[in-house]
């Protein structure tokens, strides 16, 4: 998605992962962000991409990747093969969100999970004044062509994570840069940050 942003998203990933983690990217996309974690932090790293276009600009920087789905090829995976998962933009495009985060905390340690946060003040702000899905150049799909979903905010993937028996221990806020522990809900982050990005893990 238009979203993900290299400068802010990519350096607050890499503050998250140490040295030399085992690492699998989920919706890898061409494979940037492994590459970066690979020259910054010396990941042995992986990714699983349906986009054969994006897996072929994979393979041309080096980057070990694998044709999949996040809904249904997960489950081939062994308990803990990974250090982390991460999962950049692309909860709300898939079928059942919540097995895909059943799945990433199974098969690694920690799991970094982003999404965009339909509960941030200028998409409510839309809603209420015209009436219609926002359109924007951070979500620039009209509704009848956006491969998003589910459409959740903050609050609803706390929610979920809560249900799942999974531990959030992170939040990130990418305005800032900054990483804190997780302790409880905050409405300010619900309204006023455009997306969510958790460091979480199983129980």
């Amino acid at each position: 998605m238009s979203l993900f942003n290299t400068d802010k998203d990519f350096n607050v990933i890499s503050n998250m992962i140490p040295s030399g983690a085992n690492i699998i990217d989920v919706g890898c996309g061409d494979g940037s962000l492994l590459d970066y974690l690979a020259k910054k932090k010396n990941i042995n790293g992986r990714g699983l991409e349906i986009d054969q276009d994006k897996i072929r600009e994979c393979l041309a920087k080096g980057i070990a990747v694998m044709q999949g789905d996040a809904d249904i090829d997960l489950i081939d995976y062994p308990n803990k093969s990974f250090d982390y998962s991460i999962l950049t933009y692309t909860l709300q495009a898939t079928k059942k969100p919540k097995e895909v985060l059943e799945e990433l905390v199974r098969i690694s340690d920690k799991a970094i999970v982003s999404f965009p946060n339909f509960g941030y003040w200028k998409i409510r702000l839309n809603l209420l004044l015209n009436g219609t899905m926002p359109v924007s150049d951070d979500l620039s799909y009209s509704w009848y062509e956006t491969p998003n979903l589910h459409f959740c905010t903050i609050f609803d993937f706390i929610n979920l994570c809560e249900e799942s028996n999974i531990k959030i221990e992170k939040k990130c806020n990418l305005k800032n840069h900054s990483i804190e522990k997780y302790t409880k809900k905050n409405w300010f982050d619900n309204f006023l940050l455009e997306s969510g990005m958790f460091l979480i893990s199983k129980k």
